[in-house]
């Protein structure tokens, strides 16, 4: 899990701040957006571990119209920043929809993405291309995809990704 190497301990204290949310309030639903599908995918796996009787709602990333995601982050961008951050999901974009052209070659995609990240003035943090959700790396790409990238800017770590699934090889697509 690319966060876990990148914030170490930041998932143990979510997992225990949530089970003693869901111990005092016993919710019967919880929603939390895909913006951080990482998150999700830890939170789906404790409700399941802990047994919580409770139902997790997936809730699609909002995006502003260039299609930079919604975030409380995006304040602290100087306007260069703001102008440049879209290209996160622009690089994610261009990463599946080679993929979705027949490109299975995880470092190719991975190059694809990173072309586009580096023409912003913002710091790679990660490209991580792995299974969802299981979080596992990934040496050929089939099944379900997540492609999630974080740049830093000067005052403001921006995360975005896209979640997709990719046919096996024979697998028809619909």
């Amino acid at each position: 899990m690319w966060k876990k190497k990148k914030r170490p301990g930041h998932f143990d204290g979510v997992v225990t701040v949530l089970t003693k949310l869901f111990h005092l309030v016993s919710p019967k639903c919880v929603y939390f957006g895909l913006k951080d599908a990482q998150q999700v995918a830890v939170i789906d796996a404790m409700i399941k571990d802990f047994f919580f009787d409770l139902h997790l709602v997936s809730v699609p990333t909002v995006r502003e119209e260039d299609g930079l995601a919604k975030s409380s982050r995006n304040v602290y961008l100087s306007e260069k920043e703001r102008q440049e951050a879209p290209a996160l999901y622009r690089a994610l974009k261009k990463g599946r929809s080679a993929v979705e052209k027949g490109e299975r070659d995880v470092s190719r995609v991975y190059q694809l993405i990173e072309e586009e990240l580096v023409q912003t003035c913002g710091e790679i943090d990660y490209i991580e291309i792995y299974s969802y959700p299981e979080l596992e790396p990934l040496q050929q790409l089939a099944g379900q995809v997540i492609m999630a990238v974080a740049v830093k800017f000067s005052r403001a770590r921006l995360i975005d990704n896209v979640i997709f699934h990719v046919p096996e090889s024979g697998e028809k697509h619909v």
